[in-house]
């Protein structure tokens, strides 16, 4: 081979040499990218509401938690320090809305879980709205707002 034809022949390879390089650089980042995205969740919202007891059940307290997470949503309500409600029935209300029934244990604890994964009905917003847990009689036990 004659210099011309050698000094081309190098320069070719070295063009291709870059071209693979640069693609290959190019096919990697699209890969992680897909990768990341395929990976990523979108993140939760999570509400919570603090429960306080009533002037006739001073000692109750407790929580409502609202998370909605990729079109899901879920309500947990849960009281405690109620010894005095063991074994009755309390239902819970959020916004007004009758969200279901909790019966109170042997120690004073009730808890009502909600989840719409499960075909069950949950809120979907909470904002303001108010939480309350009532006897069967209609006497006030706790309450909270979101």
């Amino acid at each position: 081979m004659n210099a011309q034809v050698k000094d081309r022949f190098s320069g070719r390879k070295v063009a291709l040499g870059a071209t693979v390089g640069l693609m290959l650089i190019a096919t990697l980042l699209v890969t992680l990218a897909s990768a990341a995205q395929v990976g990523a969740k979108s993140a939760a919202t999570i509400k919570r509401a603090p429960l306080s007891g009533s002037a006739a059940f001073p000692a109750v307290n407790g929580e409502a938690k609202w998370k909605a997470k990729d079109g899901e949503r879920e309500l947990e309500v849960q009281i405690e320090d109620a010894k005095r409600l063991a074994g009755k029935r309390l239902t819970v209300r959020i916004g007004g809305k009758v969200m279901g029934h909790m019966r109170v244990s042997a120690l004073g604890r009730a808890r009502l879980v909600r989840d719409t994964q499960a075909g069950q009905s949950v809120p979907t917003s909470v904002t303001g709205k108010g939480v309350r847990i009532r006897t069967a009689g209609g006497s006030l036990v706790a309450g909270g707002k979101f």
